[in-house]
């Protein structure tokens, strides 16, 4: 039997040489983030990194996404991801001043955690003594935003999915991957820390135009339609169903206006709106969707507008495997204490790694060591080593204890997983989910 210990103190310690490096990267992507499909620098970065270490990477995926293998034995392959993109916030001291691009996602630090198992997985030598294979993974437009944008990109073919993992599943990228895992910034913990939630909600996206009719607002509001009194009806009648949510699905409704009228002096025909429909479970996502599209065109039937109403599949619910939970947060407890790993809670918020976790055992842990609100000008790393360097070694841990002694741990996890989805059946519900009336 292999020693186990042995080897993961090997893997810790060149882990720990490759700071240098990762700190270095990790603090020039932060001070010049890109929003996704267009991290052209931040992958460039990374390759230029990742080929330093002798790695032979694929390129251009799905843009700008990044591969690299490692480990030539057979056996079960485990994916360790990353995420290349910003999110727009414009009031972040490192913000792009032109896009608003910026790291208050703290994906900087998950391309760096990657970055840093890479190295300390080749200078260790350990996948000698290992039954399987790693594949690293950068994977662009995680952040679900510049939905016009990215629609026109599909419109021309350049993508068919909105999100960056999708993109990877559709090009098969993950047909010879048996599971996958990553580790997202947190904002609960400034030193070492991590929490393993064990589901976590998924969202549908949906886009309203009412369409009414101009007039003058105060000499002949009469012969107008006014579209955004229709926007208010329906929103009203959108709110009227919370109370019809049931707590354990996690349901959360949630919009903007777009655009609201062009003049004060005109009765608006022209307002939008955009949201999303979020909850636990897909079933319970699409009949809420159903929901509130029935309610929104209330509004113009009420007010006598046209409707259109657009449908853009999001995240899938994070369907987390528990059995790889557990050997995470064992590793995890090892390395920082166990008071220091929050076990069994709920990932409100949405990422497409629940795509992934409806094909493949797949983790989304969140570490310590960041600080201040995810997305807003407050997040900060406190705590690099924390954030980037014992990720890293948990997920490298994690790795030996699944692909030790035959890679029986990860035989095992894999033989009792039940997908939500075979590959053909998850395309398909992406593209059920497109529509546009």
């Amino acid at each position: 039997m292999v020693d186990r210990e042995s080897l993961k103190k090997k893997i810790f310690a060149a882990a720990d040489a490759a700071e240098p490096m990762a700190r270095a990267y990790a603090e020039d992507i932060a001070a010049n983030a890109e929003l996704g499909f267009f991290e052209k620098r931040t992958s460039g970065k990374l390759a230029e990194n990742l080929e330093s270490l002798g790695l032979k990477l694929k390129k251009s995926i799905a843009l700008t996404g990044l591969r690299a293998d490692i480990g030539e034995n057979k056996g079960p392959k485990i994916a360790l991801i990353g995420e290349l993109d910003g999110i727009v916030c414009r009031n972040h001291p490192q913000a792009n001043p032109v896009d608003g691009a910026s790291h208050s996602c703290g994906h900087n630090l998950q391309t760096a955690i990657v970055l840093t198992a890479a190295a300390a997985l080749v200078r260790s030598g350990v996948m000698k003594e290992l039954d399987g294979s790693v594949t690293l993974m950068a994977v662009p437009a995680e952040e679900f935003i510049e939905i016009d944008r990215r629609k026109k990109m599909r419109d021309e073919g350049t993508i068919a999915y909105l999100c960056g993992k999708p993109e990877f599943v559709r090009l098969g990228e993950f047909d010879d991957v048996d599971m996958a895992m990553m580790v997202h910034a947190g904002e609960f913990s400034a030193g070492p820390a991590f929490s393993v939630p064990y589901h976590g909600n998924g969202f549908r996206v949906f886009m309203v135009r009412y369409e009414g009719k101009q007039a003058h607002a105060a000499a002949a509001p009469d012969q107008g339609i006014n579209a955004l009194y229709a926007a208010v009806a329906g929103i009203n009648a959108v709110n009227t169903l919370r109370e019809t949510f049931r707590d354990n699905d996690h349901v959360r409704v949630h919009f903007i206006i777009t655009k609201g009228g062009d003049s004060v002096n005109s009765v608006p025909d022209d307002v939008r709106l955009e949201g999303y429909v979020r909850a636990a479970d897909a079933a319970v996502i699409d009949s809420v969707f159903a929901k509130v599209e029935r309610a929104f065109r209330s509004g113009a039937e009420a007010l006598g507008c046209k409707f259109h109403f657009t449908s853009i599949p999001g995240d899938m619910p994070l369907a987390v495997c528990d059995s790889l939970n557990r050997l995470f947060a064992e590793n995890a407890a090892a390395l920082v204490g166990r008071d220091n790993v929050l076990t069994g809670s709920y990932f409100a918020a949405s990422t497409d790694m629940g795509d992934i976790c409806h094909l493949m055992p797949g983790i989304h842990p969140s570490a310590g060591g960041s600080v201040g609100a995810l997305h807003s000008a407050q997040f900060k790393v406190t705590d690099f080593r924390a954030a980037v360097l014992d990720s890293a070694k948990v997920l490298l841990a994690t790795v030996v204890d699944l692909l030790a002694d035959d890679a029986a741990k990860a035989r095992e996890i894999i033989g009792g997983f039940k997908p939500i989805y075979t590959k053909a059946q998850y395309l398909a519900a992406m593209d059920a989910r497109f529509s546009e009336h």
